[in-house]
């Protein structure tokens, strides 16, 4: 008793220190790989008997030598990090017709049973220590007939680096078939492995290393054609004093904005008449704009341009409004033929 004593309160111990746990991830997954396992199992079908028997005054534990004993072989796989499927098939040594069923025998037998279930873990299993609880259905054949029960439990599993499992269980199974099972408390102990190919460690590159940039203009310097003048992305990191999308170190007039054509410069204006060369009819002679740079005509070459001359196709002094002067002696000879 005192042994069985001391095992609980190390089960509640390992079970408390692995609540406490940090659920930071420690080994390779948060979810249970695939296992596959082997156990020890007993079952126990005289204690909760004793404990229902109102008129047993000690309730005793059994013993392990009167329980059924036998294998047991398992699949584990995680769903979740926290929860996980588990099937098992067992084989338990047991006097089932005599000591269950109350029929006349000496020997035990075997029962084969079918038992998949359902895990949860309060965290997940990449942790040392992992309590859980369990609860499934479960069926099995037990000396010529077939039974079944539904299990409910707990346990605690240790996790080695998430390849190999300790297993500790305990159930306590309702009988669905009360005519061919009792109520019987199950007990577990084994190994779980994973036979699956292990993970690589997945080794993070080197960090690249740093772009020059010399001028702090975001065009390293590898790309960038002015790489100490800070610059702009679309003219290879070369500046442009006057925006007219021209690099410095091509604009021949880099402080005034001018177009390609002229490497940067303004289009010319030879005759400084404020019409550009390219416009101008008359570029190397002042104009105006109405004329398309070209001076206001002068038809009759007299030196009054046709817009102030009176007579624009006969020449004549600009104190005449650009008319011819008449003679003096021809004015007399109309005044006298006018009298």
């Amino acid at each position: 008793m005192k042994q069985k004593i001391a095992l609980a309160i190390t089960m509640m111990a390992l079970t408390i220190g692995a609540t406490a746990q940090n659920s930071k991830s420690r080994f390779a997954s948060e979810t249970k790989p695939a296992l596959f396992g082997i156990h020890y199992v007993a079952a126990d079908f005289i204690t909760p008997e004793t404990f229902k028997n109102q008129s047993v005054s000690a309730r005793n534990f059994a013993k392990l030598k009167d329980m059924g004993q036998g294998l047991s072989l398992s699949y584990w796989k995680g769903l979740t990090p926290t929860i996980d499927f588990s099937t098992r098939v067992n084989a338990i040594f047991y006097d089932y017709a005599a000591d269950v069923r109350m029929e006349a025998t000496d020997k035990k037998e075997i029962g084969l049973e079918l038992e998949p279930s359902l895990n949860f873990r309060p965290i997940k299993d990449n942790n040392l220590f992992a309590p859980f609880l369990t609860a499934g259905v479960g069926g099995g054949y037990y000396t010529g007939k077939f039974g079944s029960y539904a299990p409910l439990g707990g346990g605690l599993q240790l996790n080695f680096n998430s390849v190999s499992y300790l297993l500790v269980q305990m159930q306590y199974r309702f009988a669905l078939t009360k005519d061919v099972l009792k109520d019987h408390l199950f007990y577990s102990l084994g190994f779980a492995q994973n036979f699956g190919p292990e993970k690589p460690k997945v080794v993070a590159p080197p960090p690249p290393p740093p772009v020059a940039d010399r001028d702090g203009d975001g065009v390293p310097d590898a790309d960038d054609k002015c790489p100490d003048t800070p610059g702009l992305a679309s003219l290879q990191g070369c500046p442009d004093r006057d925006g007219d999308g021209i690099a410095d170190v091509d604009d021949k007039c880099p402080d005034v904005a001018g177009i390609a054509k002229y490497q940067g410069c303004p289009i010319p204006d030879t005759d400084g008449d404020g019409i550009n060369d390219e416009e101008d009819k008359c570029p190397t002679v002042k104009g105006v704009a109405r004329y398309q740079g070209c001076p206001i005509p002068d038809t009759d070459g007299d030196g009054v341009n046709d817009e102030e001359d009176k007579c624009p196709t006969r020449p004549g002094p600009a104190s005449n409004q650009g008319c011819p002067v008449i003679a003096k002696e021809v004015i007399e000879k109309v005044n006298m033929a006018a009298k």
